[in-house]
């Protein structure tokens, strides 16, 4: 059951992704479209057209919305649905364990990373959330579409937030998972017992 509502929750952030990955996509176009369109405004010989992208000027908030989303997309990606082993490891030495040993160092790293997300969330909740300079600061060409406010830059630095959140219950449940898994018993030779996932699971 859990494990089902893992993969609904992986293919919502997918679908997110995509959406913000598109909406950055479009709104790249319209800054190039505003950008050139009065120097290829002779092209279009009906006058209406022809006058209104004469009449089109540079759109200046597009560069900062598209900064805003490209950051929030990558450590949206990494929070959700970037699996560990989409990742570029050196795990030379790791494989060459035994897989009781791939096991423990599997629950070792496990716990480095939780006490490490821990460890730092306070400093980084203080550094983005409780600065002064972060609420002063804003990014000056966006606003907030029902209120007119300008965006404050700590909502460029949130997504990190989200990404510790999610990165600490993932090594959470990873080490929980690991430890109450049995240890299958290893014969020296490394290779995995009849029947068992346990190099699927430490690596």
């Amino acid at each position: 059951m859990f494990e089902i509502i893992l993969k609904r929750i992986s293919r919502a952030a997918e679908f997110i992704a995509a959406m913000v990955l598109a909406a950055i996509f479009i709104i790249f176009l319209l800054q190039i479209f505003t950008r050139y369109a009065p120097k290829i405004a002779w092209l279009m010989p009906i006058p209406p057209n022809h006058d209104w992208m004469m009449a089109l000027e540079p759109i200046g908030w597009t560069v900062n919305l598209i900064s805003l989303l490209w950051v929030w997309l990558i450590f949206f990606g990494c929070a959700f649905f970037v699996h560990e082993n989409d990742h570029v490891a050196f795990d030379v030495f790791f494989q060459a364990l035994s897989h009781s040993w791939q096991r423990y160092f599997a629950i070792a790293t496990a716990l480095i990373m939780v006490v490490a997300m821990l460890y730092s969330f306070g400093p980084t909740w203080d550094a983005i959330f409780g600065s002064r300079l972060m609420e002063l600061k804003k990014i000056q060409t966006l606003r907030v579409p029902i209120t007119g406010d300008k965006i404050p830059i700590k909502w460029l630095f949130a997504s990190y937030i989200l990404l510790m959140i999610v990165i600490t219950l993932r090594y959470l449940w990873r080490g929980f998972m690991l430890a109450r898994t049995a240890i299958a018993p290893d014969d020296g030779t490394g290779a995995p017992a009849a029947g068992g996932k346990d190099g699927e699971d430490a690596s």
